[in-house]
Order: C-alpha cells, then structure tokens, then sequence
C-alpha cells in the first residue's frame, strides 16, 4: 500500500485575527428516503440560516462571538469548468447557441483555439444538473463533476481553540451543513473533526485586516462606549450650547456605565454581553 503526506495548508494571522478557508466536496446523489440530493439540501440549510442574519433573528452564529465576517460559497462545475474543453460536458459557445461537449462529437474546429478571439476561446458550461446525470444514460466520456463548499472565517485567535468553540456551540448546526460534504465525521469526537478541517483547508494567498489588533469583543466595547459618550454630549450641552448645571454628576455617571462594560467569558472563545444593555442591539 502506497502512503503519502498531506500537504496541510495554515492558516494567516495579522495582530489578534486570524483566517482560514476550508474546500469540502459536496457529497453526490440523493439523500437516503427523500427526493432531494444533497447539494439541494445543503443549499436549504445555508438558506435558512443566510435569512435569520439578513433578518436579524437570533441564530447560532452569534453564540462564537470571536467571528469578525464569515461567508459560505457553493461553487458549481458550471462556474469553476469556464473556459474549459472537457468531453462529455456541454457548452455554451459564444454566437453559436448550445453546443455539445468534445465527447458528443464536437470539439475544437481547426482553426479553434486559445489566443483566437474570445469567440473562440468563450466556452460556458451549461448548468449541471444532478438528476439528469443520476437519472439519464450517461454521456459519451463521463466526468463526474462536483460541487464543492467553501468556507471563508476571520476569527480572534487560534484556529484549533476558534474550532474548539464551534464543537461546543454550534454543533448541531455546523453537523447539519456539513454532513453534506465529503467524509465529514461530525463534531462530538473533536480530534476528528478537526482533522477534517484541516484535510480540506486551502492556503490563503492574501489575508488583510482592517483592525488586526482589535478583538470582535473590544470592537462592541468601542461601539457602546461611542454611543455612551455620545448620549452624554446630548445631556450636557442644551440645543443652543450652553453647560448644563449638573455636569459633574453626569460625567460621573457617566464613568459609571463604562468601568466595566464586557463580561462572562464560559469559553476560550468568549461570550460579550454589555452590561446594563437589555435591547440586545449589540
């Protein structure tokens, strides 16, 4: 038996942020006892939590407070097949229609080829839809073609520690995105799982943060302590300028509410709750 190493991607920090972009295979055929496949119920459950965050609900991300920005991608073989010249896929060409794929009995013309006008070199794929290639003979030439899940996190701190965190918090619904994928071994044995991450991790080739020493954390706290501040202004100075009579009691009130404003930290990761704040809004 021939064995071979991995070549493991890391992950990028600049100051307190770190990334990490991970690449899994989107599993194919049709989930067992229902019509849908899995990349259709993927695609649901990526839905689903896309429209708690637009709507503001309350929804599982928000109990990994270290997240800075996080984006899910489905990348289909009709997007990452552009440009390509594969038998048995077909293709849109550009002022011809649909065309047929190389293994269909048509291919490149003479004349036809890269560097000769974007007529020529213009080959779309047409969608890729699984049912048609679970449910219909095969195509001259199969090419089993897969869609694939990219994840994209910045994040406070370690990887392993942020991961760590995911398996605590957000294990029922990380389990049921990525039990669509490619091997995945679910969350409740962690060393698994994060060996699975690691397996489908790719390299970031240019990682950039805007506040590389500012925690997700002490971003709130700046948020809420310009608001605090601002609301003081609104006392202390009537609409046509002039100090009001009280101000040292109410920039001692002032001084106050902002000793402490961040706290309960359950877990390596953290949670951030302003004190005294009861909307939530932050």
């Amino acid at each position: 038996m021939t064995s071979f190493k991995l070549n493991w991607a890391s992950s990028k920090s600049l100051g307190n942020v770190t990334e990490i972009a991970v690449l899994t295979p989107v599993l194919r055929g049709r989930v067992p006892d229902e019509r849908r496949t899995y990349e259709e119920r993927l695609a649901t459950a990526i839905d689903s939590l896309a429209a708690r965050v637009e709507q503001g609900i309350p929804n599982v991300l928000n109990l990994v407070p270290s997240i800075h920005f996080g984006r899910i991608m489905l990348i289909r073989p009709e997007q990452y097949l552009l440009y390509s010249d594969i038998a048995g896929v077909h293709y849109y060409r550009e002022g011809k229609g649909e065309g047929k794929g190389e293994g269909e009995g048509e291919g490149k013309g003479e004349g036809e080829g890269e560097g000769e006008g974007d007529e020529a070199g213009l080959r779309v794929p047409t969608p890729i839809d699984e049912y048609l290639q679970t449910d219909r003979p095969q195509r001259p030439g199969p090419v089993e073609m897969r869609t694939f899940l990219l994840t994209a996190v910045e994040f406070d701190g370690d990887p392993k520690v942020y991961f760590r965190d995911i398996a605590v918090f957000f294990s029922q619904a990380f389990d049921l995105l990525f039990e669509n994928c490619q091997g995945y071994p679910g969350t409740a044995d962690f060393e698994k799982f994060w060996l699975w991450i690691r397996r489908f991790q790719i390299n970031t080739a240019l990682f950039y943060a805007a506040y590389p020493r500012l925690s997700v954390v002490r971003i709130k706290q700046l948020e809420l302590f310009k608001r605090r501040f601002d609301a003081f202004v609104a006392k202390v100075r009537s609409p046509t300028g002039p100090l009001v009579a009280s101000m040292d009691e109410l920039f001692d009130e002032f001084l106050r509410e902002n000793q402490q404003i961040a706290y309960g930290f359950p877990a390596p990761g953290g949670t951030f709750e302003p004190n005294g704040e009861e909307d939530g809004s932050l």
